[in-house]
């Protein structure tokens, strides 16, 4: 990338996170689980906006969850451009987790919950937003989860897609995008996932 643009990128996201989150939060965090877990990474604000706002149709009264949200990039950018949506993220690794609990904590919309998403899968929500958080046996697991509330509608918006094979069983309508960022010079993909019908409960 062009110098040039790289200092206005990095302005960009100082700006964003400073309006926020009052610091900038560049850099990756380590996994605490190589196992299963993918290192902490933040989302690329250009990104958002074509998930979002672009290829979304956010209504007012979308719960949005961010699985495995990080430092919170996803919820400031979501928050910088106004959206007072219901806003639920799960972090697993609770130094990162308690950290950005504390620096969003004045957004009343906004809930980080620090443990594992698996361990109380949300009651609420119908828009879930990964950027690639897990290994495949999770990513299973998630599918499963998201199939049974299902009646819920959901909408899983999920960035750099490595295991989008999985959610390819017939259950699924999957839409993949490939994104070039000609300002930055890089291309991006991301799948729009929806159950093909609710799976209903039993009476």
């Amino acid at each position: 990338m062009n110098p040039f643009k790289y200092i206005e990128r990095q302005l960009l996201r100082l700006k964003i996170d400073l309006a926020t989150q009052r610091t900038f939060l560049a850099g990756e965090i380590p996994s605490i689980d190589n196992d299963n877990i993918i290192k902490t990474v933040s989302t690329n604000y250009e990104e958002l906006e074509v998930i979002f706002f672009e290829y979304s149709k956010l209504d007012e009264n979308d719960i949005i969850i961010d699985v495995g949200c990080g430092k919170g990039r996803v919820f400031n950018y979501l928050l910088y451009k106004g959206l007072r949506n219901k806003m639920i993220g799960y972090e697993i690794n609770s130094v990162v987790g308690e950290k950005t609990k504390k620096r969003l904590k004045r957004f009343k919309n906004v809930e980080i919950r620090c443990e594992n998403i698996f361990d109380d899968f949300p009651k609420e929500g119908n828009i879930f937003y990964l950027y690639n958080p897990f290994k495949e046996a999770m990513i299973t697991e998630f599918m499963q989860r998201i199939l049974a509330v299902s009646d819920r509608n959901p909408v899983i918006l999920y960035n750099n897609p490595i295991h989008l094979e999985i959610f390819n069983n017939g259950n699924f309508s999957c839409q993949l995008f490939e994104i070039p960022v000609s300002r930055y010079g890089y291309t991006y993909t991301f799948a729009v996932i929806k159950p093909k019908q609710a799976v209903k409960k039993a009476p």
